[in-house]
């Protein structure tokens, strides 16, 4: 629904007020990725099913500036782990494949990093170097608007230049006066928005946690499944504790990343506790980068070779098995508008109306119904789509397409003693009956 929702709000054919008015009265996201989202269709057409070329650019790119972002925390042959469990992540391939802005926020996510660390490391500022600091802001204001959550790498941020100028003696005002700018101009760019929906108390589909979400941290969904979360958790903490030192005593780049997946996990719950709840996986897609940059290089710190190899070929395999198991057993969770329309492209009766419920408004009609006429099988076949209170006098035959959410997943047809059921398909989410109206 989230996608069929988002491709109505992107329409290219309407003005950008129109577009920020959908989104006001339907989605809780930034404007942002939908006006990117609205200039990829007024460019490559209005079609779904290239829209989600969009995510998955931003899933591909990823993929390059996560090495850059580690080789620039640690240089050598890490950054080729990476590499490798960034591209097999099968939490990243399934949102690169969904037109949501997940792997956008990714990819600012890591785009932030770089530049934070660019700017922090730099051993003395000179006028030349501007641009770092500007990008820095420039790319924190960007991911903020597009995602509130990326507040947590900016304090996590903070909270690294307080540690590392108390213990380490290093001082950075001038990332510090950065800070004050990016919560200056994202307030004044965004206020509205957070006062409309990050300070509401009012419904939110998200629930409390159950207490099983403490065993795996969401690991399980990030890597595909209980047994793969443990493994990669597990890993995490083994190497974490064992180079403990490391990480909080001596000079280095890696406490940031433990302290974005500390607080990418406390802040949201603590928030949860006296608002409403928004701890979801999702929400925090971005801490799966420390995840995997502290794995590749935490690895790589173990000096004992045997212990190195048997840890990381056992992981690679685990992981490349479990992605074989993923692709043989994947299941088709998204409604399959398509394959109906492809069974009755080739029947004589290319007409379509949908059964929905008394309590589902026009609007929300009007969405589906703009996807499902903009899909190109739609198109090409010249499908006609009807609505089901309003059939002419001539019509004699129809397909009624029951979409399982507008039904509260019960697809019975609307009893009439004129219609007879002549044929009847069903696919996810989605069936449909061959009606016979007798005049």
């Amino acid at each position: 629904w989230d996608e069929i929702l988002a491709f109505w709000i992107d329409d290219p054919n309407v003005s950008y007020e129109e577009t920020y008015n959908r989104r006001n009265l339907t989605d809780q996201s930034s404007f942002l990725y939908h006006l990117i989202l609205k200039n990829f269709y007024h460019l490559a057409g209005y079609n779904p099913e290239l829209g989600r070329l969009v995510p998955f650019f931003f899933g591909i790119i990823s993929i390059p500036l996560l090495a850059i972002l580690s080789y620039q925390i640690k240089s050598d042959k890490s950054f080729a782990l990476t590499i490798l469990l960034v591209s097999v992540n099968v939490y990243l391939i399934l949102y690169s494949q969904e037109n949501r802005h997940y792997t956008f926020i990714f990819f600012l996510s890591i785009i932030n990093l770089i530049y934070f660390y660019k700017m922090f490391f730099l051993k003395k500022f000179n006028y030349k170097q501007g641009h770092i600091y500007i990008l820095f802001i420039f790319f924190s204001v960007l991911g903020l608007s597009e995602h509130p959550f990326i507040l947590i790498i900016l304090f996590s941020q903070v909270l690294y230049s307080i540690y590392y100028m108390l213990i380490f003696k290093k001082k950075n005002y001038l990332f510090f006066l950065s800070v004050v700018l990016i919560l200056a101009i994202y307030l004044l760019l965004n206020y509205k928005f957070l006062t409309q929906n990050l300070i509401s108390k009012e419904y939110h589909f998200v629930s409390q946690l159950e207490w099983n979400f403490l065993y795996d941290f969401f690991f399980s969904r990030f890597f595909g499944s209980l047994i793969m979360g443990l493994i990669y958790l597990c890993t995490l903490l083994f190497l974490i504790f064992n180079f403990r030192k490391k990480i909080f005593l001596t000079p280095n780049k890696y406490l940031l990343l433990v302290f974005i997946i500390i607080f990418s996990y406390l802040i949201p719950f603590v928030y949860g506790l006296y608002f409403v709840p928004i701890l979801f996986d999702r929400y925090i897609i971005f801490i799966l980068i420390p995840i995997l940059i502290l794995l590749a290089i935490l690895l790589f710190e173990i000096n004992n070779i045997k212990l190195r190899n048997i840890i990381l070929i056992f992981m690679i395999a685990a992981t490349f098995f479990n992605g074989y198991l993923e692709i043989r057993n994947k299941e088709n969770t998204k409604p399959e508008f398509k394959n109906i329309l492809n069974f009755i492209k080739d029947d004589d009766t290319k007409k379509i109306a949908f059964i929905v419920n008394e309590g589902i408004d026009d609007t929300s009609l009007y969405v589906v119904e703009n996807y499902v006429t903009s899909l190109p099988i739609f198109k090409e076949n010249n499908l006609e789509i009807f609505k089901i209170n309003n059939f002419p006098d001539s019509l004699n035959r129809i397909w009624l397409i029951c979409y399982e959410p507008f039904t509260s997943y019960n697809c019975e047809m609307p009893s009439h003693d004129k219609w007879i059921v002549k044929a009847n398909i069903k696919k996810h989410l989605i069936n449909a009956r061959l009606i016979e109206i007798i005049n």
